[in-house]
């Protein structure tokens, strides 16, 4: 993994061509912010990188490049001639003519990325007031749209003033109103919008999500493999133990993400995508990249990938890493929730809507009051060379893991052994009053359903879906999911109710994830223990809603019969 070193720690970047050196993964206290000097010496330091001085290398290029096209053709040329009519677009060659396509149609933009300085790109944008202008009428087309898509029935109205109550209550609860940026939060749910109409009204949408979820999966179940010549395969495959099975995807993760960092490619993906969503919702790079990557990786995976940038990152910055943990769930868990008749497509459509609203609605509870030392243009994207090689660089990055996952272990065992304590004593309490099988969850189903019912849900059946999100929330979504399950099929739930239950389910906000949160971030970054600690019970509460939020926006957009 690399960043830049300061002059006191002997960084040294290249006149010519402004690259820098880098630190290893287990390195805590450098800062990726000296990259700065490195790149304002030139304003033309771009376009350098498309000259090629060495035909040798341009030789292997070009090779490179025929050989996989020649690939492709043989592939192409073994279907057309097979008697497969399936072209696979999940897992054949229609998977990789899409794979080709994206890498060869990228190049183009690259490129004039490359000879236009971004400083250029940047003023042809839309000035701030245009940007207002066509959030003000994306929204209100979007309020037009739903009152003519519930004229056969109004109820379905009643979560757009469900999104108006809890957006009021991240205001009232806000730490800084006064520095609130409305642009940003109009932003964000103007994008969970969006991806809520091509996710759940287009057809086409729902199979893409569908499948970038599987192949997600599929990538995370390598990890299994080695779990299972560590554990046994009874631990694995027939019991499923959690600290076994879904947490040794993380040795696999810090492996994989190490060797990644070693060759500048993560750094590259923070550049790119950092760029386009500090355009769009006006969020830095790091705890952008940090809540998309949350979407698939988990709230244990994604802050490794930003690991370099921690020790930079604002309060407030690190309030919204936190919170886009607890706003999504991870690829590695959907077969856990599926296995108890949730459909996957629900989880992966919720788990997508929640990202960019987890950033906004994190920039409403908590505003940004300090000056981020994490723009795109202070991340260096050099491999490293402090490494002796790739292999020990991801060795490493194995080693490392072990540190989050026993630290993860003994926060869960913790938080869900003590919430079970207070579970016993309201129990106690209420039987010496003849009030039998009184919980925290109980309770709690008792107070939500005003919430669940602002989310759309059936009148009379409210409580039942409160009472979910009360064991969601004193317990973990697992325990949730899996009464969600027994509810189903006991036909206690109609299609509506569990649709918007599996969206306002599907996150790690839970007192477990408490615990897994402090634990993986503080050892990712002992220097911001005292904002993590701080924050991380507002993060928590802030994941909840997000959820709510993705809940109610679905069940506005969603017809009657379900998906």
């Amino acid at each position: 993994m690399e960043m830049a070193t300061n002059t006191d720690n002997k960084t040294n970047v290249d006149e010519n061509n402004q690259d820098c050196t880098t630190i290893s993964f287990e390195t805590h206290g450098t800062h990726p912010k000296a990259c700065i000097e490195g790149f304002e010496k030139t304003t033309n330091w771009r376009f350098p990188r498309l000259l090629i001085s060495n035909n040798k290398q341009l030789a292997v290029k070009c090779l490179c490049h025929a050989v996989v096209l020649a690939y492709i053709l043989a592939a192409i040329h073994h279907w057309y001639f097979s008697d497969v009519k399936d072209i696979g677009w999940k897992n054949g060659l229609g998977l990789l003519i899409v794979l080709a396509t994206c890498y060869y149609c990228v190049l183009p933009v690259k490129c004039m990325f490359t000879l236009i300085p971004a400083g250029k790109l940047v003023k042809v944008l839309p000035l701030e007031h245009f940007k207002i202008g066509v959030l003000c009428t994306f929204l209100g087309s979007f309020v037009l749209f739903v009152f003519f898509d519930t004229k056969n029935n109004r109820h379905r109205l009643v979560p757009l003033a469900g999104l108006g109550v809890f957006v009021l209550v991240g205001f009232i609860f806000s730490k800084h109103r006064g520095h609130v940026n409305w642009t940003t939060v109009a932003s964000g749910l103007a994008t969970q919008i969006t991806i809520g109409m091509l996710t759940i009204r287009w057809q086409v949408g729902r199979s893409i999500v569908q499948t970038v979820g599987e192949l997600a999966e599929k990538f995370f179940s390598f990890a299994y493999v080695g779990a299972k010549v560590t554990y046994g395969h009874e631990l694995i495959d027939n019991y499923g133990v959690f600290a076994f099975k879904v947490l040794s995807v993380l040795f696999f993760m810090c492996f994989v993400i190490e060797i990644l960092f070693y060759y500048g490619i993560i750094q590259t993906i923070v550049i790119k995508l950092g760029w386009c969503l500090q355009k769009l919702l006006g969020t830095t790079a790091a705890e952008s990249v940090n809540t998309c990557a949350s979407v698939f990786l988990g709230m244990s995976e994604a802050p490794i990938i930003i690991k370099p940038y921690l020790p930079d990152l604002t309060e407030s910055e690190i309030h919204a890493v936190m919170m886009g943990g607890f706003s999504t769930v991870a690829g590695t868990v959907f077969a856990a929730y599926t296995s108890f008749g949730i459909d996957p497509a629900y989880l992966i459509t919720a788990s997508v809507m929640s990202a960019p609203t987890a950033l906004s609605f994190s920039k409403l509870i908590f505003p940004e009051t300090e000056k981020s030392m994490n723009s795109v243009d202070q991340i260096c994207t050099k491999k490293t060379n402090n490494e002796g090689n790739v292999m020990d660089a991801a060795c490493k990055g194995a080693q490392f893991g072990l540190k989050i996952i026993g630290a993860i272990v003994a926060n869960i065992v913790a938080f869900v052994s003590f919430v079970a304590f207070i579970n016993a004593i309201i129990s106690w309490l209420g039987h010496l009053v003849g009030v039998e099988d009184l919980s925290f969850e109980y309770v709690l189903g008792k107070m939500l359903i005003p919430v669940t019912w602002l989310l759309g849900v059936d009148p009379s059946e409210c409580e039942e879906v409160g009472k979910l999100i009360g064991l969601k929330m004193t317990i973990n979504e697992f325990v949730a999911y899996k009464q969600m399950g027994d509810l189903i099929k006991e036909g206690k739930l109609n299609r509506k109710s569990e649709i918007v239950a599996t969206f306002a389910l599907c996150s790690f906000a839970n007192p477990g994830s408490i615990g897994t949160m402090i634990a993986t971030m503080t050892t990712l970054c002992p220097t911001q223990r005292s904002a993590i600690t701080k924050n991380v019970f507002r993060a928590f509460l802030g994941g909840t809603v997000t959820c709510f939020l993705t809940a109610a926006i679905a069940s506005l957009l969603m017809p009657e019969e379900g998906l």
